[in-house]
Protein backbone atom coordinates (compact mmCIF):
# COMPACT_ATOMS: atom_id res chain seq x y z
CA UNK A 1 0.00 0.00 0.00
CA UNK A 2 1.61 3.59 -0.95
CA UNK A 3 1.76 5.71 1.61
CA UNK A 4 -0.26 8.43 0.76
CA UNK A 5 -3.02 5.64 1.27
CA UNK A 6 -1.24 4.37 4.27
CA UNK A 7 -1.37 7.70 5.58
CA UNK A 8 -4.79 8.69 4.38
CA UNK A 9 -6.41 5.40 6.10
CA UNK A 10 -4.64 5.40 9.77
CA UNK A 11 -5.99 9.71 10.31
CA UNK A 12 -9.24 8.05 8.94
CA UNK A 13 -9.34 5.15 11.56
CA UNK A 14 -8.12 6.98 14.60
CA UNK A 15 -10.51 9.75 13.18
CA UNK A 16 -7.70 12.86 14.21
CA UNK A 17 -5.25 14.65 11.56
CA UNK A 18 -2.85 16.06 14.00
CA UNK A 19 0.71 14.88 14.12
CA UNK A 20 2.53 15.34 17.46
CA UNK A 21 5.90 16.62 16.50
CA UNK A 22 8.70 14.91 18.96
CA UNK A 23 11.18 17.81 19.25
CA UNK A 24 12.43 16.73 23.23
CA UNK A 25 14.49 20.12 24.05
CA UNK A 26 16.47 18.44 26.49
CA UNK A 27 16.57 21.78 28.74
CA UNK A 28 12.65 21.55 28.72
CA UNK A 29 12.25 18.39 30.23
CA UNK A 30 10.96 17.61 33.46
CA UNK A 31 14.16 18.05 35.75
CA UNK A 32 13.38 14.73 37.92
CA UNK A 33 14.55 13.14 34.13
CA UNK A 34 17.60 15.75 33.95
CA UNK A 35 18.96 15.06 37.13
CA UNK A 36 18.69 11.33 37.13
CA UNK A 37 19.34 10.04 33.82
CA UNK A 38 21.93 10.77 30.81
CA UNK A 39 20.35 13.02 28.24
CA UNK A 40 19.63 10.33 25.86
CA UNK A 41 18.50 7.76 28.33
CA UNK A 42 15.83 10.80 29.87
CA UNK A 43 14.93 11.89 26.38
CA UNK A 44 13.77 8.06 25.34
CA UNK A 45 12.02 8.22 28.47
CA UNK A 46 9.93 11.22 28.31
CA UNK A 47 8.95 10.23 24.76
CA UNK A 48 8.11 7.10 25.34
CA UNK A 49 5.68 7.82 27.98
CA UNK A 50 4.39 10.65 25.65
CA UNK A 51 3.63 8.36 22.89
CA UNK A 52 1.71 6.53 25.24
CA UNK A 53 -0.36 9.37 26.16
CA UNK A 54 -0.92 10.90 22.46
CA UNK A 55 -1.61 7.69 21.02
CA UNK A 56 -5.10 7.75 20.99
CA UNK A 57 -5.16 11.50 19.85
CA UNK A 58 -3.16 11.21 16.73
CA UNK A 59 -2.29 8.90 13.98
CA UNK A 60 1.23 9.94 13.47
CA UNK A 61 4.29 11.63 14.69
CA UNK A 62 6.91 13.41 13.69
CA UNK A 63 10.84 13.24 15.56
CA UNK A 64 12.84 15.96 14.42
CA UNK A 65 16.06 14.61 14.29
CA UNK A 66 17.98 17.44 15.34
CA UNK A 67 17.37 16.98 18.71
CA UNK A 68 18.80 13.33 18.48
CA UNK A 69 21.92 13.85 16.33
CA UNK A 70 23.26 16.40 19.45
CA UNK A 71 24.02 13.13 21.54
CA UNK A 72 25.82 11.21 18.97
CA UNK A 73 25.80 7.85 18.46
CA UNK A 74 23.43 7.29 21.57
CA UNK A 75 20.82 9.59 20.70
CA UNK A 76 20.81 7.89 17.15
CA UNK A 77 20.02 5.02 18.79
CA UNK A 78 17.34 6.60 20.73
CA UNK A 79 15.88 8.06 17.58
CA UNK A 80 15.43 4.37 16.41
CA UNK A 81 13.77 2.99 19.36
CA UNK A 82 11.78 5.25 19.74
CA UNK A 83 10.90 5.31 15.90
CA UNK A 84 10.29 1.70 16.97
CA UNK A 85 7.92 2.28 19.36
CA UNK A 86 5.70 4.40 17.81
CA UNK A 87 5.23 1.75 15.04
CA UNK A 88 4.51 -0.54 17.88
CA UNK A 89 2.08 1.42 18.79
CA UNK A 90 0.30 1.71 15.55
CA UNK A 91 1.74 5.29 14.53
CA UNK A 92 2.69 6.39 11.60
CA UNK A 93 6.63 7.80 12.10
CA UNK A 94 8.46 10.80 9.75
CA UNK A 95 11.73 11.82 10.31
CA UNK A 96 12.16 15.41 10.39
CA UNK A 97 15.40 15.35 8.77
CA UNK A 98 15.11 17.89 6.11
CA UNK A 99 17.75 16.09 4.02
CA UNK A 100 18.88 17.19 0.83
CA UNK A 101 21.46 16.22 -2.16
CA UNK A 102 22.12 14.48 -5.31
CA UNK A 103 23.30 11.31 -6.73
CA UNK A 104 24.82 8.70 -5.01
CA UNK A 105 24.70 10.55 -2.15
CA UNK A 106 20.68 11.80 -2.30
CA UNK A 107 20.24 7.46 -2.68
CA UNK A 108 22.32 7.12 0.63
CA UNK A 109 20.73 9.33 3.11
CA UNK A 110 17.36 8.12 1.36
CA UNK A 111 18.28 4.60 2.09
CA UNK A 112 19.18 5.30 5.91
CA UNK A 113 15.58 7.12 6.91
CA UNK A 114 13.52 4.91 4.00
CA UNK A 115 15.26 1.76 3.66
CA UNK A 116 12.90 -1.38 3.89
CA UNK A 117 14.31 -1.90 7.72
CA UNK A 118 14.06 1.33 8.97
CA UNK A 119 11.70 2.38 11.63
CA UNK A 120 9.98 6.09 9.54
CA UNK A 121 7.73 5.88 7.18
CA UNK A 122 8.25 9.03 5.57
CA UNK A 123 11.30 11.59 5.81
CA UNK A 124 11.41 15.91 5.22
CA UNK A 125 13.28 16.92 2.35
CA UNK A 126 14.58 19.98 0.91
CA UNK A 127 14.21 21.04 -2.88
CA UNK A 128 16.76 23.73 -3.33
CA UNK A 129 19.06 21.21 -5.98
CA UNK A 130 16.33 20.60 -8.08
CA UNK A 131 14.73 17.53 -9.30
CA UNK A 132 18.26 15.60 -8.75
CA UNK A 133 18.27 16.09 -5.54
CA UNK A 134 14.33 14.97 -4.86
CA UNK A 135 13.93 12.06 -7.28
CA UNK A 136 16.73 9.78 -5.57
CA UNK A 137 14.45 10.17 -2.73
CA UNK A 138 11.10 9.35 -4.71
CA UNK A 139 12.91 6.31 -5.67
CA UNK A 140 13.52 4.86 -2.72
CA UNK A 141 10.39 5.69 -0.74
CA UNK A 142 8.38 4.29 -3.79
CA UNK A 143 10.48 0.75 -3.61
CA UNK A 144 9.38 0.25 0.04
CA UNK A 145 5.75 2.41 0.43
CA UNK A 146 7.25 5.21 2.30
CA UNK A 147 6.66 8.72 1.95
CA UNK A 148 8.50 11.95 1.50
CA UNK A 149 7.52 15.37 2.48
CA UNK A 150 9.11 18.45 0.42
CA UNK A 151 9.93 21.82 2.01
CA UNK A 152 7.62 24.16 -0.25
CA UNK A 153 6.24 27.28 2.08
CA UNK A 154 7.70 26.69 5.60
CA UNK A 155 6.34 29.17 8.39
CA UNK A 156 9.66 30.76 9.78
CA UNK A 157 9.46 34.70 9.73
CA UNK A 158 12.31 35.05 6.87
CA UNK A 159 10.64 32.20 4.65
CA UNK A 160 9.85 35.01 2.11
CA UNK A 161 13.34 36.01 1.46
CA UNK A 162 13.97 33.56 -1.08
CA UNK A 163 10.56 31.36 -0.92
CA UNK A 164 8.26 34.41 -2.68
CA UNK A 165 10.57 35.85 -5.11
CA UNK A 166 8.99 36.06 -8.49
CA UNK A 167 9.64 33.38 -11.01
CA UNK A 168 7.67 34.19 -14.67
CA UNK A 169 4.27 34.82 -13.11
CA UNK A 170 4.23 32.83 -10.00
CA UNK A 171 6.10 33.36 -6.94
CA UNK A 172 9.60 30.94 -6.56
CA UNK A 173 7.14 28.24 -3.98
CA UNK A 174 4.57 28.26 -6.17
CA UNK A 175 6.54 27.28 -8.66
CA UNK A 176 8.42 24.58 -6.41
CA UNK A 177 4.43 23.21 -5.82
CA UNK A 178 3.76 22.89 -9.53
CA UNK A 179 7.04 20.72 -9.81
CA UNK A 180 6.25 18.92 -7.06
CA UNK A 181 2.59 17.94 -8.11
CA UNK A 182 4.25 16.40 -11.33
CA UNK A 183 6.71 14.31 -10.12
CA UNK A 184 4.06 13.49 -7.51
CA UNK A 185 2.04 11.67 -10.35
CA UNK A 186 3.70 8.39 -10.72
CA UNK A 187 3.10 7.02 -6.44
CA UNK A 188 -0.29 8.60 -6.73
CA UNK A 189 -2.36 6.14 -4.99
CA UNK A 190 -6.22 4.49 -4.54
CA UNK A 191 -7.01 7.55 -1.45
CA UNK A 192 -5.94 9.45 -4.37
CA UNK A 193 -2.78 11.03 -2.61
CA UNK A 194 0.42 10.73 -3.73
CA UNK A 195 3.66 9.22 -1.58
CA UNK A 196 5.49 12.62 -2.43
CA UNK A 197 3.95 15.36 -0.39
CA UNK A 198 4.56 18.84 1.06
CA UNK A 199 5.22 21.12 3.98
CA UNK A 200 3.11 23.99 3.91
CA UNK A 201 3.46 26.39 6.83
CA UNK A 202 0.35 27.12 9.10
CA UNK A 203 0.57 31.14 9.54
CA UNK A 204 -0.70 32.08 5.84
CA UNK A 205 -3.75 30.63 5.59
CA UNK A 206 -4.51 32.39 1.73
CA UNK A 207 -1.21 30.94 0.99
CA UNK A 208 -2.16 27.35 1.94
CA UNK A 209 -5.80 27.68 0.03
CA UNK A 210 -3.48 28.71 -3.03
CA UNK A 211 -0.88 25.86 -2.68
CA UNK A 212 -3.88 23.49 -2.24
CA UNK A 213 -5.48 23.98 -5.64
CA UNK A 214 -1.54 23.55 -7.14
CA UNK A 215 -0.61 20.55 -5.23
CA UNK A 216 -4.37 18.51 -5.66
CA UNK A 217 -2.84 15.28 -4.96
CA UNK A 218 0.08 15.55 -2.28
CA UNK A 219 -0.80 15.59 1.70
CA UNK A 220 0.25 18.76 2.81
CA UNK A 221 2.28 18.53 6.42
CA UNK A 222 1.07 22.00 8.31
CA UNK A 223 3.62 22.70 10.74
CA UNK A 224 3.35 26.19 12.41
CA UNK A 225 -0.04 25.20 14.72
CA UNK A 226 0.05 26.18 18.23
CA UNK A 227 3.11 27.57 19.72
CA UNK A 228 3.74 29.41 16.36
CA UNK A 229 0.63 31.10 15.83
CA UNK A 230 -1.28 28.71 13.52
CA UNK A 231 -4.80 28.56 14.46
CA UNK A 232 -7.24 25.66 13.51
CA UNK A 233 -8.89 27.96 11.44
CA UNK A 234 -5.54 29.00 9.44
CA UNK A 235 -5.02 25.13 8.55
CA UNK A 236 -7.96 24.33 7.72
CA UNK A 237 -8.04 25.85 4.52
CA UNK A 238 -5.47 22.73 3.12
CA UNK A 239 -8.47 20.27 4.17
CA UNK A 240 -10.69 19.08 1.23
CA UNK A 241 -14.63 19.18 2.22
CA UNK A 242 -14.20 15.46 3.21
CA UNK A 243 -11.63 16.21 6.01
CA UNK A 244 -8.56 14.54 4.10
CA UNK A 245 -5.72 16.09 2.48
CA UNK A 246 -3.29 17.27 5.19
CA UNK A 247 -1.61 16.59 8.43
CA UNK A 248 -1.53 19.41 11.01
CA UNK A 249 1.85 19.30 13.15
CA UNK A 250 1.79 20.29 16.57
CA UNK A 251 5.05 19.95 19.16
CA UNK A 252 5.99 22.19 22.02
CA UNK A 253 2.35 23.27 22.92
CA UNK A 254 1.58 19.36 23.52
CA UNK A 255 4.83 17.46 24.64
CA UNK A 256 5.72 20.40 27.09
CA UNK A 257 1.85 20.93 28.38
CA UNK A 258 3.29 19.43 31.76
CA UNK A 259 6.79 20.01 33.65
CA UNK A 260 6.30 17.57 36.60
CA UNK A 261 5.87 13.95 36.98
CA UNK A 262 2.13 14.53 35.92
CA UNK A 263 3.80 15.38 32.31
CA UNK A 264 2.16 12.53 30.33
CA UNK A 265 -1.30 13.00 31.42
CA UNK A 266 -1.45 16.79 30.50
CA UNK A 267 0.23 15.97 26.94
CA UNK A 268 -2.98 13.85 26.74
CA UNK A 269 -5.26 16.58 27.42
CA UNK A 270 -3.73 18.84 25.02
CA UNK A 271 -3.15 15.93 22.18
CA UNK A 272 -7.31 15.71 22.89
CA UNK A 273 -8.39 19.39 22.68
CA UNK A 274 -5.65 19.77 19.77
CA UNK A 275 -7.73 16.92 17.50
CA UNK A 276 -10.93 18.06 18.82
CA UNK A 277 -10.13 21.87 17.61
CA UNK A 278 -8.67 20.83 14.27
CA UNK A 279 -12.09 18.58 13.48
CA UNK A 280 -14.23 21.34 14.56
CA UNK A 281 -12.17 24.03 12.43
CA UNK A 282 -12.36 21.32 9.23
CA UNK A 283 -16.23 20.89 10.00
CA UNK A 284 -17.01 24.32 10.17
CA UNK A 285 -14.68 25.17 6.79
CA UNK A 286 -17.16 22.22 4.99
CA UNK A 287 -20.39 24.07 5.55
CA UNK A 288 -19.26 27.65 4.83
Amino acid sequence: MSFGDRATRAMTEKDSVLCVGLDPHFELLPDFLKSKYQPDEAIEIFLTEIIDAVAPHCAIVKPNTAFFEIWGADGWLALERISEYAQSKGLLVIADAKRGDIGSTATKYAEAFLGANKPYDALTINPYLGQDGILPFVEVAEQNDKGIFVLVRTSNPSASEFQDLPVGDCLLHEEVARSIARIGESSIGESGFSAVGAVVGATEPEEIRILRSEMPTQLLLIPGYGTQGGSAADVATGFYQNGQGAIVNSSRQIIFAGNDKNFAVRAASAAERAKLELAAAIHHQDHD
